[in-house]
């Protein structure tokens, strides 16, 4: 115990400083709000039946619960309004939000289906702590609500796909789950758009930069950081949209912006166009976490707009890294957590060192995601093949086909945390060994460093 006290006596724990905040590698619209406090505190069975609807109530006793929670929510925006916490204009919108949750869920569900042109074929529940989904029980339009986590599942036409030009008469289509979680916590929301909450400090520091007699264009302020809290705010729905293939996301995505159902982000996407020149911003990414996102607009209390965050990323990313990295995350919080509060230099740099080889395992667990994704769509290419060649259209020369070239350039996911080896695809089933044969030169294209020959084909600066 003595020794102990040594120890702190003469260590200067500010002298070490963090390897990596936490909020450089969070991962982006974790719907689940509480989740620490779940996984920390809930019972199993709370835990077992996050988001799950009551399926012993009726539409009726359903709608009373809502109304219920809206009243309260009403009561708590009162308070922090009496008591100054919020401003009136900020007040006002929220309790348009959250007094009127029933029929905002159901501007979203209305948004959603006009989107996608068509009804859900299936509605499923999801528990967003796992990741596991219900398959078996029959779900229905009054379960998708304020407290409820869900997935909408839609069957729609792809007309973008390159598949398309294929001349066998095969119209190709697609299965898009779009995720629709809880709606925000009020108090959540309110520690966001307070009167010196995070917005409010983000608007306060960039105006700081403002100098007197300077315009803001002048002084090259972030307008997005100039808006006031209340504008920044359109998270309160949110939603993800799982589609199978970048192509089919991108195509979403875009249609979505030139349909005008959607207010674009001021955050660009985090694919980076799936362009390989540029490495040098795919390198700064350093949990290789990718996605895009906009605001979708949804309608009620009269035809008046609000926002519903969407997050568009492919099916095999959010199944197969973001449901793995989200308890790692948290893992890595505690850890951040013990570091401000170790009082010794030693315990600090043993913390970095957990926390920087917990950035490592979030990194594998993406990388491991996006190398099943790129085999699906190596799958495709061969599905793309064998339709070719039972139409009698002989491949080229070097046995490729450019339809399937064109897949594999616009599909393949660019690899940044992952080298390209002479083992990379040993362990893979026959098929993609056989496809990669044939088409290694796009798939290679997609790697940004080759090892083979020891030699990485774009630094950091994004370079050959």
């Amino acid at each position: 115990m003595k020794n102990d006290k040594k120890l702190e006596e003469y260590s200067d724990p500010n002298s070490v400083p963090l390897v990596l905040d936490i909020e450089d590698i969070k991962i982006p619209l974790d719907t689940v709000d509480n989740r620490l406090e779940l996984i920390n505190n809930a019972s199993e069975d709370v835990v077992s039946g996050y988001g799950r609807p009551q399926l012993n109530l009726s539409k009726e006793e359903i709608r009373r619960k809502y109304r219920k929670k809206d009243l309260e929510n009403l009561k708590i925006l009162k308070k922090y309004y009496d008591k100054g916490i919020i401003d009136k204009e900020t007040y006002e919108t929220l309790c348009d939000y959250f007094g009127n949750s029933e029929e905002l869920y159901e501007g979203v569900k209305k948004s959603l289906n006009e989107f996608m042109g068509c009804e859900p074929k299936a509605i499923k529940y999801i528990n967003l702590l796992d990741g596991t989904i219900d398959h078996e029980t029959p779900y229905f339009d009054e379960h998708i609500g304020p407290d409820t986590t869900m997935i909408l599942e839609y069957e729609i036409p792809a007309p973008w796909r390159v598949e398309n030009k294929i001349p066998d008469g095969k119209e190709e289509k697609i299965t898009v789950r779009i995720i629709v979680p809880m709606m925000k916590d009020v108090i959540r929301t309110i520690d966001k758009v307070k009167i010196g909450g995070k917005y409010d400090l983000e608007r306060q520091k960039e105006l700081a930069k403002l100098k007197p007699g300077q315009t803001i264009e002048e002084a090259g302020l972030d307008k997005p950081k100039l808006r006031k809290p209340i504008e920044k705010l359109k998270d309160v729905f949110r939603c993800t949209l799982l589609a199978p293939r970048f192509d089919d996301i991108l195509a979403l995505y875009t249609r979505s912006i030139a349909e005008g159902r959607v207010t674009k982000s001021s955050r660009p996407s985090k694919y980076l166009d799936n362009d390989v020149k540029r490495a040098q911003e795919f390198f700064k990414n350093s949990k290789n976490y990718r996605d895009m996102k906009n605001y979708l607009h949804i309608y009620g209390l009269g035809g008046k707009r609000f926002f519903c965050e969407m997050q568009y990323k492919t099916e095999i990313q959010f199944f197969k890294a973001d449901t793995l990295t989200h308890p790692e995350y948290e893992i890595t919080r505690k850890l951040q957590e013990m570091f401000y509060n170790a009082k010794t230099e030693g315990d600090r740099q043993v913390l970095n060192a957990k926390i920087y080889k917990q950035l490592l395992s979030m990194q594998k667990i993406n990388a491991n995601g996006f190398e099943l994704y790129n085999l699906s769509v190596m799958q495709d290419m061969r599905k793309a093949e064998d339709r070719l060649k039972a139409l009698g259209i002989k491949p080229e020369k070097d046995g490729t086909y450019a339809l399937c070239r064109e897949l594999a350039d616009k599909c393949l996911l660019v690899r940044s945390s992952m080298a390209l080896t002479d083992e990379t695809f040993d362990n893979s089933p026959a098929w993609a060994k056989d496809i990669y044969k044939r088409y290694s030169k796009d798939i290679d294209k997609k790697y940004l460093v080759d090892i083979r020959t020891n030699k990485i084909r774009y630094n950091k600066q994004g370079t050959r």
